[in-house]
């Protein structure tokens, strides 16, 4: 039952983004506006399970982290406009990372506590891996006095401490994938969580 469930969640959000990719043709728009984000469609830079290290430059309050390059719907607080990737006279790509559902049949999601290091990459700087298009090195800002939500650390709780996994807030979490799921037409977050850490809101 659970595999059907998932394989029809994979359906209708394949189906969802061809009508959004039709509509956008047809309006001349890529932009959704839902709640304080903008959804659009486009190559952009996923984070939700990259592992991060601190700059050494600003050890203290960024840190750099290895994430993927995907195509399709995502959410972040920038225009799309913004969001498109540009290559520069130096053949340097340049993207903002922003925030989908890509990694969500796959990685569970991880909540950590308070007091543990965590970055938040949304609407962050990041360069494509010249040598690996499918890759990008972003810069995100490392935050300590919240607790947090990641798809990263395969559920090994320990590795709140050490890891700095780019994450999110629970109420930032919850508000980008709403306006997701208004996209996608669906009822519930295609996510899952670890044991025992489904955020409250979601229970």
């Amino acid at each position: 039952m659970k595999k059907d469930s998932s394989l029809v969640t994979v359906i209708l959000i394949t189906l969802a983004f061809i009508g959004f990719e039709t509509a956008a043709e047809e309006g001349n728009h890529n932009a959704i506006k839902n709640g304080k984000g903008t959804i659009c469609s486009n190559e952009y830079v996923l984070c939700t399970s990259a592992p991060c290290v601190p700059d050494p430059e600003k050890p203290d309050s960024n840190a750099i982290c290895n994430c993927d390059v995907n195509e399709g719907l995502n959410f972040g607080l920038s225009e799309c406009k913004a969001r498109v990737p540009v290559t520069d006279s130096n053949g340097v790509k340049k993207a903002l990372s922003t925030f989908s559902f890509a990694q969500a049949p796959t990685k569970p999601v991880l909540s950590c506590p308070q007091g543990k290091p965590w970055t938040d990459c949304l609407d962050q700087p990041c360069i494509v891996d010249p040598m690996n298009p499918l890759k990008a090195i972003c810069t995100c800002k490392i935050v300590r006095d919240k607790p947090f939500v990641t798809f990263g650390g395969d559920c090994v709780s320990l590795t709140c401490e050490t890891g700095y996994w780019s994450g999110a807030t629970v109420g930032s979490y919850v508000g980008a994938s709403r306006d997701l799921m208004k996209a996608f037409h669906l009822d519930e977050i295609p996510a899952k969580y670890c044991a025992g850490m489904k955020p409250e809101v979601l229970q």
